[in-house]
């Protein structure tokens, strides 16, 4: 509610015309009266053109007002709805990377969808709907209770009842829309996963297989909404069922009423008027009160998340690296993964500026656990992760993030140019820097054969590229960050034989100012490291240069099947 405020000039234009609309609807209801006695009974002319007239004055103005309202509840729902689809985007990109484990990337948008649409309606019903409604209501029941005082109560009588009704349906609503926001992001995140995998689907000959898990969400999804839709429909036969009742007493009151006690046609005529003519509100009213409540769980799924930090601890994370130069230092490290247990045991090295690290181990060994924990993705169990000296877990993560640069096997490239995902690693660099780093990156070779040059379009996550291209450009894009402290996680894995060595000779070997750490299955990449850590089973189990690690270190002898194969061989 709090986007109430922000329209507040729009929402009472809104509202002026609402009461315009239910004037003019009390004033129709009344206007019955003489139609039927002035005009039908006492064959009144004069009466026929006021009467005409007035009904004629009557629907314009209303008309002109149900216009204006119907623009501006448009403008002020698209407003609200545009605001909170940004707020939880914004919040989303700035969440902490534990937020995101263990779910599809599209149940995080279908979340910020489903959320914005049901609090903006939730909004848009508690302000503009049930103001209409309320203010037709109060109208109509003065025009009623004017006519005649006792049918009014009759009427009244009847709303306890009904609304007993609503509130054991609505509860049962509620229930079920719970269901039915994680149904809808289940269903989203199992199409846009074939989608995104359709290369493998077609390879493995997995469409069968898809549509079937595809049509057996959508199944589960139908069913859901077609219980809410049942339980939903019982509101309008409960009211028709008691307007019923209400109109045929009316009748029977009212005829009696003119025989006896001279009650004229023209004032039943025009209560009933004003009966039917409130029906529709009541009606809808009492249906509001079942919308809503599925409404409500979209207003509770996005407060829950807006409200949620973005980082944990960010109360104590206010440290600054005034003059970084990339000294990292691990002091027995311990981390766990919940669901798979330990990942990391009693980890501690150092890596010093200039400084060329390289890590290898068999899959699972925690290679990638410690690049996360150095960005601050994850957050150490036990022991301390410094920069510069600094305990990582006091630093502000944006000051992290600035000065830690990480090149990761999944590279991801956002829909523009090569220039344009170059600069994401430094918005403020130049032409001549950027060329630079596309340089070092060995970009400029395949980008000879291209008219645009670094104005080449990658595509949607660098579909335009090839999988070696898409790396060259995650390489410029870290080094034109020039943090001193570079992570190349698997970064030339996608890369041939020659342009591996090329960029490994640019931008790893020579380094005089980054602290480097290289993540690697390759030889060829790790060969010229000052220092090679070995890991096992989450533990550091051995130190050295190559050519002290290939005598001394059966589990690095194994890594790289140096026992059987040239080392020249080995790529």
């Amino acid at each position: 509610m709090e986007n109430v405020p922000k329209h507040k000039r729009l929402f009472l234009l809104s509202f002026l015309c609402i009461f315009a609309v239910a004037i003019a609807q009390g004033a129709f209801a009344f206007s019955m009266r003489f139609m039927v006695d002035d005009v039908f009974v006492a064959k009144n002319v004069t009466a026929v053109w006021l009467v005409g007239g007035g009904i004629i004055a009557i629907s314009v103005i209303k008309g002109i007002a149900v216009f204006l309202r119907m623009i501006i509840s448009s403008k002020v729902k698209r407003s609200i709805l545009s605001s909170l689809q940004r707020r939880q985007f914004d919040k989303l990109i700035r969440t902490e990377m534990s937020y995101f484990a263990g779910r599809h990337p599209s149940e995080f948008i279908s979340d910020i969808f489903y959320n914005a649409r049901g609090s903006v309606g939730a909004v848009m019903t508690l302000t503009i709907k049930v103001t209409q409604d309320a203010v037709m209501l109060i109208v109509l029941s003065a025009v009623m209770i004017f006519q005649d005082p006792l049918m009014s109560i009759g009427a009244f009588v009847a709303v306890p009842f009904v609304f007993w009704i609503f509130r054991k349906i609505t509860k049962r609503i509620k229930e079920l829309a719970k269901v039915q926001a994680q149904l809808q992001a289940s269903l989203t995140s199992s199409g846009v996963e074939a989608v995104q995998g359709v290369q493998t689907v077609k390879s493995f000959g997995l469409e069968e297989k898809l549509s079937r898990r595809f049509a057996k969400a959508i199944q589960t999804l139908e069913r859901r909404v077609l219980k809410i839709a049942r339980t939903q429909a019982l509101s309008s036969p409960l009211m028709e069922i008691v307007g019923g009742i209400l109109i045929g007493s009316f009748l029977m009151y009212g005829g009696w009423q003119s025989v006896s006690s001279g009650t004229t046609p023209g004032e039943f005529m025009a209560f009933l008027t004003a009966f039917l003519l409130a029906y529709e509100p009541a009606k809808r009213l009492a249906a509001i009160t079942v919308k809503l409540q599925s409404q409500m769980i979209a207003i509770e799924r996005l407060y829950a998340f807006l409200d949620m930090p973005e980082t944990t601890g960010m109360e104590k994370r206010t440290a600054v690296l005034k003059s970084p130069r990339g000294e990292i230092e691990f002091n027995d490290v311990n981390f766990s993964y919940p669901e798979n247990g330990p990942a990391l045991h009693d980890v501690s090295f150092t890596v010093s500026p200039g400084e060329f690290l390289a890590i290898v181990g068999r899959s699972g060994a925690g290679k990638t656990t410690i690049a996360n924990l150095l960005l601050g993705f994850l957050t150490a169990k036990s022991g301390t992760i410094t920069l510069d000296g600094i305990d990582i877990s006091t630093v502000d993560p944006k000051e992290l993030s600035k000065n830690i640069a990480l090149i990761s096997q999944d590279v991801f490239l956002f829909d523009g140019t090569i220039r344009d995902n170059i600069r994401d690693g430094n918005p403020n660099a130049s032409n001549e820097q950027i060329e630079e780093a596309a340089k070092a990156a060995e970009i400029l070779g395949f980008l000879e054969k291209t008219d645009a040059g670094l104005d080449t379009e990658v595509g949607t996550n660098g579909s335009n590229l090839s999988g070696g291209q898409r790396q060259r450009v995650a390489i410029a894009r870290a080094l034109v960050k020039d943090a001193p402290a570079i992570i190349y996680d698997e970064a030339t894995s996608a890369l041939d034989g020659e342009v591996e060595r090329s960029i490994v000779a640019n931008t790893l070997h020579g380094n005089q100012d980054r602290a480097i750490i290289a993540i690697a299955h390759r030889l060829s990449t790790i060969q010229g490291a000052d220092r090679i850590i070995v890991m096992d089973a989450g533990k550091v189990i051995s130190v050295g240069t190559h050519d002290s690690l290939k005598d001394s270190c059966d589990v690095y002898r194994s890594i790289f099947n140096l026992d059987t194969l040239d080392e020249s061989a080995v790529a």
